[in-house]
């Protein structure tokens, strides 16, 4: 007995637009008519089409895809690749997964059509190439991808539902040859490896989708630890103590690097690569030349993982260097000034920064030297910029890049972080608050 209907979640209804990956085939088909038979949001869906042009009749599956739209009263978009030099699995995917950013904003929705099979499929995928605990999650129901949200609505759905859907609803799709090449791996583990191990254990679907179910509870338990554990590290933001991350246990360490980069973080990283990591965290002889560099999931600029001072860092790649202590720059506390290290932009405010009477005087910025003071506004002594630092619990990465600005020879702000009292502006008089921004951090 097959799905007579398929039901949506009802937070689609919150979403501008709805993207539908349309390939042609059964599984996609079956969800685009599924979906515009939703009248609360029949007006929201967009088919998206694209078109790889690898088979000689991909164009004829795009007219195809086009004429079942049309049919549905769904509006219609398709991307004609250029012949492609790398026709592989994981590039298809990729190019596949720009169009769909390409077409989609923040407030819109891309619905893909894997199904339970398909999740059966993905577990043993990743079991035979290796994978983690996490892997064995299989595919998630919701996911984000750059800025663009997908969703898998049919996840619970089995290939042989889909097909009952789609002869009772007379529905015509297309038959991809490609499907019946075993050479893909993913056409091999679907056409011959599962239904092998089905002869012989017929319930193992129900095993795996369990195991995946158990991952999943396993995962959420290991990220409460993981989160735990990380409380008592955090020195500032991207900035950990090297020495309590050391005193963990070696597998929880390592539990909560992974946490720390691929989630808290929102960098990338496998699990050799972060037992590389660790290791090279546990080497003390190792500790100032170790660089390793970081993808950001959202836009892939390169982050690097590195331990200035005792502190674990993560920072924008590109050459770290403390403001030299004999830097020296003319500043009019008007105009954005870059240094070395980053910029420096101010904003007049009432009652805050620098007192707007020293603008006319000679302003300029230094690197630190050591020794310098400061009375804050508002405390009752001055004291060692060291001591502030530590106060404050200030990166030490970060204490050495840190621009002083200097009024008539006397020390008056720290960067955007104290303004000396001397130097403040009055509650009534008008003020220069001063922004600075790091270039490692941007």
């Amino acid at each position: 007995m097959g799905i007579e209907e398929i039901s949506f979640d009802k937070s689609l209804e919150e979403f501008e637009r709805i993207g539908v990956a349309y390939s042609g085939g059964l599984d996609s088909t079956v969800l685009l008519h599924a979906l515009s038979h939703e009248t609360t949001f029949k007006s929201k869906i967009n088919a998206i089409h694209v078109n790889h042009s690898i088979s000689p009749d991909s164009d004829k599956w795009e007219e195809l895809c086009k004429k079942n739209a049309d049919e549905l009263g769904v509006k219609f978009f398709s991307y004609k690749l250029e012949e492609l030099k790398n026709i592989s699995e994981d590039n298809l995917r990729k190019i596949r997964y720009e169009k769909f950013n390409h077409w989609s904003s923040s407030n819109d929705l891309i619905l893909t059509a894997h199904h339970k099979d398909d999740q059966v499929e993905t577990i043993i995928f990743r079991f035979i190439r290796g994978t983690g605990l996490n892997g064995l999650k299989g595919i998630p129901s919701w996911r984000k991808d750059g800025n663009t949200q997908f969703h898998r609505p049919l996840l619970g759905i089995s290939k042989r539902e889909l097909y009952e859907y789609a002869q009772k609803n007379k529905l015509k799709w297309v038959e991809d040859e490609s499907n019946k090449d075993v050479n893909i791996s993913r056409n091999f583990i679907r056409n011959i490896l599962l239904p092998t191990i089905k002869d012989k254990w017929p319930n193992v679907e129900k095993s795996i989708l369990h195991l995946s179910s158990q991952a999943t509870r396993s995962n959420k338990i290991l990220k409460s630890v993981a989160k735990e554990d990380l409380e008592r590290l955090v020195v500032k933001e991207n900035s950990y103590d090297l020495n309590r991350y050391l005193s963990l246990p070696k597998e929880r360490a390592e539990n909560l690097l992974y946490f720390l980069i691929n989630y808290e973080i929102g960098l990338e990283a496998n699990s050799n690569y972060l037992k590389e990591i660790d290791r090279s965290l546990r080497n003390p002889k190792n500790l100032d030349n170790m660089e390793f560099p970081l993808i950001n999931k959202e836009n892939t600029r390169v982050f690097k993982l590195k331990v200035l001072e005792g502190e674990i860092c993560f920072l924008l790649d590109g050459e770290f260097h403390k403001l030299d202590s004999s830097y020296v720059s003319d500043w009019d506390l008007n105009s954005k000034l870059e240094i070395p290290s980053g910029f420096l932009n101010v904003e007049k405010i009432k009652g805050e920064g620098i007192d707007n009477f020293y603008q006319n005087q000679q302003i300029y910025v230094k690197g630190r030297t050591g020794g310098e003071r400061c009375k804050p506004f508002g405390r009752s002594k001055s004291q060692k910029l060291k001591k502030l630092f530590q106060e404050y619990q200030i990166p030490l990465w970060q204490r050495d890049r840190l621009p002083l600005i200097y009024i008539g020879g006397k020390l008056a702000a720290v960067g955007d972080l104290w303004v000396c009292e001397e130097f403040h502006a009055q509650p009534n008089k008008q003020g220069i608050s001063i922004n600075w921004t790091d270039n490692l951090t941007i």
